[in-house]
């Protein structure tokens, strides 16, 4: 299979920084094409819209990023509880991170897009149900595991994953909107409690702000 062409790899780099650091509605062709450094002809052999690079850039996150950080956490190799562990580890070492690099806390590029796209752009909001759906499927299974393991118990897998994962990117928002890492920190013990298990992820919380 031949190599992306860097140009188009380019484009789909610049847009979800784009509308990560900013929004959708403030990116416009000629913002990523810049950012890309990339000729708004070259844009226009690629993509057809804006909306197309956004659901080949989400697709591209997805696969590039997201998936393997997913499986990495979920690695059948580790106990359910330890999955959850880790996955709570990384959601709060993400923020800090951002916070570090990019002066604030950005939240989840998945959630702040699709709240922003959800009526006025209905094939980037599919796109990101899906890759939303297909996060929390993850953490139902574990959660189904656990329960087969005797780890836990819950009556409904299903609705408590939805209820983890809500809580999840209602915490990242609320750290975006705070600019404070430490709001995705107060969700390991609740994510705790809502299972009915005692979870110790490493929750060292570095100073990142001057």
């Amino acid at each position: 299979m031949p190599p992306q062409s860097t140009a188009r790899v380019r484009l789909l780099d610049a847009m979800i920084a784009a509308i990560w650091e900013r929004s959708y509605g403030s990116t416009t062709v000629d913002a990523i094409c810049e950012r890309a450094d990339v000729r708004k002809g070259s844009f226009y052999h690629f993509f057809k819209s804006k909306t197309d690079l956004a659901v080949a850039a989400l697709e591209h996150l997805w696969e590039s990023s997201s998936r393997p950080t997913i499986e990495e956490v979920f690695s059948p190799s580790r106990p359910p509880l330890a999955r959850f562990e880790r996955m709570i580890e990384l959601w709060y070492q993400k923020a800090i991170n951002c916070q570090r690099d990019h002066g604030r806390v950005l939240g989840c590029p998945y959630f702040n897009l699709g709240t922003e796209t959800a009526a006025i752009e209905p094939e980037v909001a599919a796109t990101i149900r899906q890759m939303l759906d297909r996060y929390q499927s993850y953490v139902e299974d574990t959660l189904r595991e656990a329960i087969e393991k005797g780890d836990i118990s819950i009556d409904d897998p299903e609705e408590t994953a939805a209820c983890i994962f809500s809580m999840m990117e209602g915490c990242s928002t609320q750290a975006r909107i705070h600019n404070d890492p430490e709001r995705v920190r107060h969700f390991a013990g609740a994510f705790g409690r809502i299972i009915g298990a005692e979870l110790h992820p490493n929750l060292e919380s570095p100073s990142v702000r001057s």
